[in-house]
């Protein structure tokens, strides 16, 4: 980040902690590291009185005690991180990382914040048990291959080495498979036994949750004009004091197609099945089998190492 950026950027935080916005106005992505989460925020920041908080969770940059670990998870949160988790919300805890995509004028006239998370996946129950957000929160799925590929590539292998207790604290499955994990030499294969324990479970139990929008990747792929009219019309979320705001509208001005600036390979292909397809038809027969196993020892069944589609329920 620039000198310029970085002070631009401590000042909206400024701004934008000395307002209180209602938590339960707060637009929401939840997703995986590498799901698509920077494209549909650029988006949707697009909005007329938004404010976008960037990745408030991130263990070292983001504004919330070391204590919560990489994924933080319900169980190792305390009432008073409960509070915390409040404060994001409203936007009283911010700092330059989670302004650097929020200009201070959007800061000081916004109306409501647009909040991305790829960290908060297993807090979303817990969320919508205490919040009863005005928009429903948005659950951003992407087929895991493409997903651990994708964060292999970006960030290189998973640090083994690690305290478990404490980067993965209240995941009980995560820190009792651990020394197995580990002894996986494949760094994708690690990485697809990890993303089933941090989601997997989530998938079930919010994914046709009637209080979240679940959206696919691959649909806004296909058709990025219509999956996001589809997101507007599902969030009802209406412009301030502009009645003749429509979603169609809106998405019809937008850049729907561009790529996400977190292209950081610019390996996004423009023909849409062969982006959807690259990963998985890489694959041999014998090595989609093996990782079709890994998949079916944790239950998941909404995507297959056979057909980049979402297996519909």
């Amino acid at each position: 980040m620039s000198l310029a950026k970085n002070i631009g950027s401590r000042l909206a935080a400024r701004a934008m902690a000395r307002r209180t916005y209602r938590p339960e106005d707060a637009l929401q992505i939840f997703s995986s590291p590498r799901g698509g989460s920077t494209w549909l925020m650029g988006m949707l920041a697009q909005l007329p009185g938004v404010a976008c908080v960037w990745e408030p969770l991130h263990e070292r940059r983001g504004v919330v005690p070391n204590s919560w670990g990489a994924r933080p998870h319900p169980e190792a949160l305390t009432p008073a991180d409960m509070d915390v988790l409040e404060q994001v919300l409203s936007g009283n805890l911010a700092n330059a990382w989670t302004c650097s995509r929020t200009t201070l004028r959007e800061a000081r006239e916004a109306d409501q914040l647009l909040i991305k998370y790829v960290r908060a996946n297993s807090l979303l129950p817990k969320m919508l048990e205490r919040w009863d957000f005005r928009h429903k929160p948005i659950l951003l799925m992407r087929h895991p291959w493409d997903v651990v590929q994708s964060q292999v590539r970006a960030f290189g292998p998973r640090p083994m080495d690690l305290r478990v207790e404490q980067a993965y604290a209240g995941h009980r499955q995560i820190q009792e498979r651990w020394v197995t994990i580990q002894a996986e030499p494949d760094p994708c294969v690690r990485q697809l036994h990890l993303w089933c324990l941090l989601n997997a479970p989530i998938w079930k139990s919010c994914a046709e949750h009637p209080a979240v929008v679940s959206v696919d990747y691959h649909d806004l792929v296909l058709d990025p004009e219509g999956g996001l009219i589809d997101v507007l019309e599902q969030l009802q979320w209406q412009a301030p004091e502009r009645r003749d705001w429509t979603p169609q509208g809106f998405v019809a001005g937008l850049n729907a197609r561009a790529g996400s600036d977190t292209d950081f390979r610019g390996d996004y292909l423009q023909n849409q099945q062969d982006q959807l397809w690259k990963n998985l038809r890489r694959l041999t027969p014998e090595r989609r089998a093996s990782l079709q196993n890994v998949l079916d020892s944790y239950g998941v069944t909404r995507y297959v190492m056979d057909d980049i589609r979402p297996q519909m329920p």
